[in-house]
């Protein structure tokens, strides 16, 4: 038998069936949208939760990382650290001595702290809003905060002015003139004077007594088994304490939510999609063995199965995105400033990521759904057509 290329008059059938059986298709069409609904918005919330945790994680510590390490940290840990293949960078700070007063206050309450250049310009630059100046490079130069100043009781002090400051460290009190190099705004602990290097090194402290190492990893989500395995690979000793933040302890158990959910979405879509279909299917045995009478070919019934699946798909996946996308775009933030809070507290992550993945895995589910009542639809002979009677059951006493 000869094929004809009536691909206008198959999509024409494929419409006119759409139409005829209304209420099945829109089951079907339905199925989809809440599919790919469910997945835009559970993708979206779930890239929004962890843009969340990373923000406050930020706002909290004054630095983006994922575990630190108190209790002082040696330099072949350090270099481990930077070496190692799961971590994206790996920044140092140290306690350098405690302010006790200047001319203006007795009282004071900041700290000396002494950051690497990984750690002030890699890891804490996300934090901070503004700065002015320059990070300490010599033994008298300070950069410093409004509220730290403002704690020494010189709050009208500005880059380029110098003060006279009386501290302690691991050597016992002492007073410099210090130059104000920088001063910087942002999220963190603001009652801080971040000092030099080479000023740290006359303090008397030692990094494997009071330092502390901060890590960022290069994948977002940990296992239990990874964090431990990271943990033995730097070998502690007994004083040091590695710790995770909550937004990377979780990370895992979220995921696999999002996963479970998502498994869920699809396999609901698939077993609608698939017992609609294939019920469709069975009742048009004598249809499809009509279709290869008058000369449909196999591959022209498939075609046809494959067009009204695409027009399903394509309706269901679109009103589904753009469903997912006005309720977390536009109905999230209304609730949220409708209960009081600041819209920017919660802010609605979207990557263009998501978008693929949710039409990626709703067409597989669609497709997979369709796959076997096509098979049977093309498998149709016209001799069983013939052959095929209704049956109804019967009612028993």
């Amino acid at each position: 038998m000869l094929e004809n290329n009536n691909r206008k008059i198959i999509t024409k059938m494929a419409v006119s069936s759409m139409k005829r059986n209304k209420p099945k298709f829109a089951v079907m069409i339905v199925a989809v949208l809440l599919s790919s609904f469910m997945l835009f918005s559970v993708f979206t919330v779930g890239s929004t939760y962890f843009k969340m945790q990373q923000v406050q994680n930020i706002h909290l510590h004054g630095a983006d990382f994922d575990a630190v390490l108190h209790g002082g940290y040696s330099e072949q840990q350090l270099k481990q650290c930077k070496n190692n293949q799961d971590v994206r960078v790996a920044g140092a700070g140290a306690y350098a001595g405690a302010a006790v007063k200047t001319d203006a206050d007795d009282t004071l309450h900041t700290g000396l702290i002494w950051c690497d250049e990984t750690n002030w310009s890699v890891m804490m630059k996300p934090a901070r809003k503004r700065v002015r100046g320059y990070y300490p490079k010599k033994e008298n130069e300070l950069m410093v905060t409004k509220a730290a100043l403002k704690d020494c009781g010189k709050e009208n002090l500005d880059v380029g002015d110098t003060f006279d400051l009386t501290y302690t460290d691991q050597n016992g009190t002492h007073t410099k003139n210090f130059l104000i190099s920088g001063i910087w705004e942002g999220y963190g602990e603001q009652e801080l004077f971040y000092v030099s290097e080479s000023f740290y090194n006359k303090t008397g402290y030692q990094l494997n007594q009071m330092g502390v190492l901060y890590v960022k990893f290069k994948n977002k989500i940990l296992t239990e088994d990874q964090r431990t395995k990271f943990q033995e690979s730097i070998h502690l000793n007994k004083r040091q304490n590695f710790q995770f933040t909550g937004e990377t302890e979780k990370s895992a158990g979220i995921f696999a939510g999002m996963a479970g959910l998502v498994l869920v979405t699809c396999l609901s879509a698939y077993l609608l999609i698939y017992n609609i279909l294939y019920l469709s299917v069975s009742g048009n045995i004598r249809y499809y063995g009509l279709m290869q009478t008058v000369g449909m070919s196999s591959r022209q019934i498939r075609l046809l199965m494959k067009t009204q699946i695409t027009m399903i798909g394509t309706a269901g996946v679109g009103g589904g995105i753009l469903l997912g996308f006005l309720t977390s775009f536009l109905l999230i933030p209304k609730i949220v400033r409708t209960l009081g809070i600041r819209e920017s507290a919660i802010p609605v992550t979207f990557h263009p990521a998501v978008f693929f993945i949710t039409i990626f895995i709703t067409g597989l589910t669609v497709y997979f759904g369709g796959r076997k009542p096509m098979k049977k639809a093309v498998s149709v002979t016209p001799v069983e057509a013939l052959n095929y009677r209704l049956t109804s059951a019967g009612k028993k006493t």
